[in-house]
């Protein structure tokens, strides 16, 4: 039988009315017929299938110890009641085979005073997370329960700044759709460190595109709440990316382990270094460390090639010599500036480049363009662009 809600005026001496007493209604619900209250924060602490399991065989065993809340809903719907907080336990109940027992408000205690009575609550739930809160904050003011975040900060009794912080967090992590896909399964683990970092990385629309691509590559709950802002957000180091490309080690049995002699690395930047001691290397060894350095900027600098070309024709070559000079000594001029820029030109190439410039039909700079690749370059650029 439930304990109805009474109240109990006595006397005390004198005739002056003793203080009023109330007591709560506390009763059993077939969870069935209770539903969870629109602005619970049990999202997801405590809500997962392992923990909900050993709730339900602990209260099969020993009993429902902790009361939830509930408020009664309007005669005629498929539900009695609605649970303000205890929603865990109610699953849990559900899964035993037992009632699901609660302190019962009636329906015209208001949302407001229920998102009071559940904050008191959290304040002692050690395992409903900041951000499941702040979910549920931000919820509340959407749906108008509350004027604005003071009025929330009032009624819950929290700093207002704590409210405006924490509505900000909720609103930047599921504010789209490929972030709140990741947040969402782990939010229960966020501490309000970790939830405001990841909302403050998002706040820069800058790293946004970069975050958003990353996050394509990332399954929901797979990543925890602690690790998402590096998936997401962090930058990898220089150092971390770094890679070796060339390295000679020396040193021989009674010198210990063998030191580094050479080395050629590229960084996270696109970068290069090297770190040579000649000392300990052979000419032979040196020059084999410039032909892999010389063979590096050969390859970064590729694109280039035909404008060092075009720089070394027009500084050995004038407009008259080009087309006076001999055929095959003009080729061979022409080879040899093709291999010094980093260019594998053959016989025919070079022939029909010498034939560009003995003809120098458009000018001598125009030629120099449309010989080394850049026919339709402008040719009163042509100059700057060789």
């Amino acid at each position: 039988m439930p304990v109805t809600d009474q109240q109990h005026e006595g006397q005390v001496e004198g005739g002056t009315p003793a203080p009023v007493v109330e007591t709560l209604s506390v009763e059993a619900f077939d969870p069935a017929v209770v539903r969870p209250w629109k602005f619970h924060n049990r999202v997801g602490s405590g809500m997962d299938e392992a923990s909900i399991e050993a709730l339900a065989k602990s209260i099969a065993r020993d009993g429902q110890q902790q009361l939830g809340l509930a408020r009664r809903l309007p005669p005629g719907g498929t539900h009695a009641v609605e649970a303000i907080f205890g929603v865990r336990r109610l699953e849990a109940c559900r899964r035993a085979g037992v009632q699901w027992r609660a302190e019962v408000r009636d329906e015209s205690f208001s949302d407001a005073q229920c998102a009071t009575l559940m904050h008191g609550e959290n304040a002692w739930t050690e395992n409903v997370s900041p951000l499941e809160n702040a979910v549920q904050w931000k919820a509340m003011i959407d749906a108008g329960l509350f004027k604005n975040q003071s009025a929330l900060a009032d009624e819950l009794g929290c700093h207002r700044g704590t409210v405006a912080r924490a509505v900000r967090t909720a609103r930047a992590l599921f504010a789209e759709r490929w972030l709140a896909r990741l947040v969402r399964p782990v939010m229960h683990e966020f501490t309000g460190r970790a939830a405001d970092r990841l909302a403050d990385a998002y706040a820069e629309g800058s790293r946004r595109a970069a975050a958003r691509r990353r996050a394509a590559a990332l399954e929901p709950g797979a990543v925890p709440a602690d690790k998402l802002y590096d998936a997401l957000f962090k930058e990898p180091s220089a150092e971390a990316t770094r890679e070796t490309l060339f390295e000679r080690r020396v040193g021989s049995a009674g010198r210990g382990a063998p030191m580094v002699a050479a080395r050629i690395e590229r960084d996270g930047a696109g970068g290069f270094s090297v770190n040579v001691r000649p000392h300990e290397q052979s000419p032979a060894e040196l020059v084999e460390l410039v032909e892999h350095i010389e063979g590096l900027l050969a390859t970064e600098a590729a694109e280039a090639a035909a404008v060092r070309l075009g720089r070394r024709l027009i500084g050995s070559l004038s407009a008259e010599e080009a087309r006076t000079v001999d055929r095959s000594w003009l080729e061979g001029c022409i080879w040899s500036a093709a291999r010094a820029s980093g260019l594998d030109w053959d016989r025919l190439r070079c022939a029909v480049v010498a034939e560009v410039l003995r003809t120098q039909r458009e000018g001598w700079e125009r030629a120099v363009v449309r010989a080394v690749g850049g026919a339709d370059a402008d040719t009163s650029g042509a100059q700057q662009s060789v």
